[in-house]
């Protein structure tokens, strides 16, 4: 599995990237903002300068899963996200470590439909695997 993203739960995706992004980190570009319906979010995508993503992610409703992290506290690190080698085989070893499934695998609009999978670690993290392209 190889680094995707870093996921990032803001209250609104475009006053974040406006306020912060672009004028303290200089980040000028970001996706097309997506809802994904079955995540109960919106979701876009921004690089930093060596390449790595950041995705922020804005819940649609209160009952969107990420709509806790924002009760808790203004943001957070909400997950890491790994492009899976071989999808079954990497939800397997996840599950066979000890990691609790906790939604998914289904499909996520801001991934093509590719489907994803999110679990939480014995050591307290979030980890979500989108599959690759050639495992389609």
């Amino acid at each position: 599995m190889k680094l995707d993203h870093l996921g990032l739960v803001v209250e609104d995706i475009q006053k974040y990237f406006d306020e912060f992004f672009s004028p303290v980190l200089g980040i000028k570009e970001m996706s097309t903002i997506y809802t994904d319906h079955n995540q109960l979010s919106k979701i876009a995508f921004v690089k930093t300068g060596n390449d790595c993503r950041i995705e922020l992610i804005e819940p649609l409703n209160e009952s969107s899963p990420v709509s806790q992290v924002l009760k808790r506290k203004k943001g957070s690190l909400h997950h890491m996200c790994f492009t899976a080698g071989d999808f079954e085989q990497d939800i397997k070893r996840l599950l066979d470590n000890k990691c609790l499934m906790i939604s998914g695998p289904k499909p996520a609009a801001a991934f093509g439909n590719r489907r994803v999978v999110f679990f939480f670690t014995p050591t307290y993290e979030v980890i979500e695997i989108v599959e690759s392209a050639e495992d389609e």
